[in-house]
């Protein structure tokens, strides 16, 4: 797998590079969300995930390490648990993989786009190929490979928590940002760390940068159309 095989990031026609009108939900029937690490389904896209259920969207939650480098593995998942709980969408899954290690490959890819095609998605969302974490990037190329691997309709948006990226979706997450920072603070063992709230607070609310008033804050994506995978 190599970065020429990801599809061409191009900017929506007609929006000078960033969307002028955000959404207050991206279209979907069923999601699964990827991520590299407890605690990055909710930073990277937690008003996603919150806007999804609000809206009857069924929600699998895939987390690939174990997270274990800084803080008990353990304690790692009962916090995403917990995340999961105030965003209402059910179990996340957790496969385990040694944090800091994960790495392409075929067998990966193909098993999780058996997994996309288990949780009916037709939309996944996952690191962007801007991100700095090696996990991050790994992810993003194994997304996108499952991704191709999988039925024509399914579409992959990619999400941002390290590195900004070019969106061509932005999400209103207003209507659900209390649930988001709530569901961001279960990450008590993270936070010690690195204020990553106050950080995602600000990216979120730098996002309303190219909207209006009633926005407090956003996501932003880059989200796949068909001719994405021709």
């Amino acid at each position: 797998m190599s970065l020429n095989s990801m599809p061409m990031l191009e900017p929506p026609v007609g929006s000078n590079m960033v969307p002028y009108d955000a959404c207050s939900v991206v279209p979907a029937k069923a999601v699964l969300v990827l991520a590299p690490h407890p605690d990055d389904e909710v930073f990277g896209c937690g008003g996603a995930i919150a806007k999804h259920v609000e809206s009857g969207h069924p929600v699998c939650v895939v987390i690939l390490t174990d997270g274990a480098l800084y803080a008990d593995s353990d304690l790692r998942q009962r916090e995403s648990v917990a995340a999961a709980q105030l965003l209402g969408y059910g179990m996340p899954e957790f496969w385990g993989f040694p944090d800091g290690e994960l790495r392409y490959s075929d067998e990966l890819a193909q098993r999780l786009a058996g997994r996309i095609a288990q949780c009916g998605a037709d939309l996944v969302y996952a690191p962007s190929p801007w991100e700095n974490h090696p996990d991050h990037r790994q992810t993003q190329l194994l997304a996108t490979e499952a991704v191709r691997r999988s039925a024509p309709n399914v579409r992959l948006a990619f999400y941002e928590v390290g590195a900004a990226l070019r969106p061509n979706v932005l999400l209103d997450i207003t209507t659900v940002l209390d649930t988001k920072e709530a569901a961001m603070r279960c990450f008590a063992s993270q936070l010690v760390h690195q204020n990553y709230l106050g950080h995602i607070q600000a990216l979120n609310f730098y996002r309303t940068y190219t909207l209006g008033p009633d926005v407090k804050s956003a996501e932003a994506f880059w989200l796949s159309v068909d001719s994405d995978r021709s």
